[in-house]
């Protein structure tokens, strides 16, 4: 499930000239998105009894900083942060219960912990001189190089690691343009869908229907309305099928998604906004919900276009209020 999950959003991304890619190494994962802002996760060992993350996002200017943060699921508390037994930063880590307690450090604090991160073998967290968690640097020059490589800085004075002579960094690419249609007045919609989404819907699952899950429905415009019956379910995802028919209850057109099946239009775990025409939907890795992808579109009058995504590829810790840009649009 989660590796269909996560090629289905990439290949979303990818359709709209998004994501860069994303690549894992060893220990840390990284992606860019199609503006070229990097970001790179280096990760607890999955051994460790305490999980934990390092975050490190640059963005595309040339002048931009590598920033960090330090993320573990441990107790709040003045923290000290050491590469291989070297002290780098101190930092005080705040968290709300159930989730990782976490720190941004300064930028100067970042560089120092960047660099010394691409040179080392662990970075270790202590709390009054007792261990609190650690993260792997395992793969973490690979991932910063591969960072610098995309954001086109290797072999200039700007590189974290890829260092060179060159002064010039490109400019990023312009976020596309993307503007909604005007939403209209949802009063008085259909309580039930019509004969033809019911048709379009009888090789849904029989075990589908009995949860009685309420319909996603949507007036797009006067003429058009979406309807998202369940359609199927797993332990973590429900998956709705998405229709559009018009005012005689016609089925359109089935809604396309770079990578679906010819004869299917089905999205798990959405959400319609109709004041602003947005559908988003989560797909959500595994149960704990720390890898997948968010994805949003908005319905500019003849078709839902992506408008973002963010996107996590390792089911390693990270909630999505962490996960970084794979596209996004203005």
């Amino acid at each position: 499930m989660r590796a269909k999950v996560l090629a289905l959003a990439v290949l979303l991304a990818a359709s709209a000239g998004a994501a860069e890619a994303n690549e894992t190494f060893k220990d840390w994962w990284t992606t860019c998105d199609n503006t070229r802002d990097c970001a790179a996760f280096g990760f607890s060992e999955l051994s460790d009894e305490v999980m934990g993350y390092l975050k490190v996002t640059r963005a595309a200017a040339a002048d931009a900083q590598p920033a960090a943060k330090i993320a573990i699921y441990a107790d709040d508390g003045p923290w000290t942060l050491s590469v291989d037994g070297r002290f780098i930063a101190a930092v005080n880590a705040k968290g709300e219960d159930g989730a990782a307690a976490s720190a941004d450090l300064t930028p100067g604090q970042s560089a120092a912990l960047v660099a010394a991160a691409a040179r080392g073998t662990w970075l270790e967290v202590a709390s009054a001189g007792r261990p609190v968690g650690r993260i792997s640097l395992a793969g973490s020059a690979a991932a910063l190089r591969w960072m610098d490589d995309r954001q086109k800085r290797a072999g200039t004075v700007t590189a974290i690691l890829a260092k060179g002579p060159g002064k010039t960094v490109p400019p990023p690419p312009e976020a596309p343009l993307v503007r909604a249609a005007p939403a209209v007045a949802q009063s008085d919609l259909p309580k039930t869908p019509p004969p033809s989404v019911l048709t379009a819907t009888r090789d849904c699952e029989d075990h589908a229907r009995d949860l009685d899950v309420d319909p996603v429905v949507g007036r797009l415009s006067p003429q058009l309305t979406l309807w998202a019956p369940l359609c199927s379910h797993g332990a973590y995802n429900l998956i709705y099928r998405l229709l559009v028919v018009d005012a005689r209850g016609a089925r359109l057109a089935p809604i396309r998604y770079p990578g679906q099946a010819k004869d299917e239009s089905d999205l798990m775990n959405i959400e319609y906004d109709a004041a602003t025409q947005t559908l988003s939907n989560f797909d959500k890795g595994r149960g704990l919900g720390d890898c997948g992808a968010t994805t949003e579109w908005v319905w500019d009058g003849a078709r839902f276009t992506p408008k973002g995504q963010n996107l996590m590829g390792e089911c390693r810790g990270v909630p999505p209020d962490d996960w970084p840009s794979s596209y996004r649009t203005r």
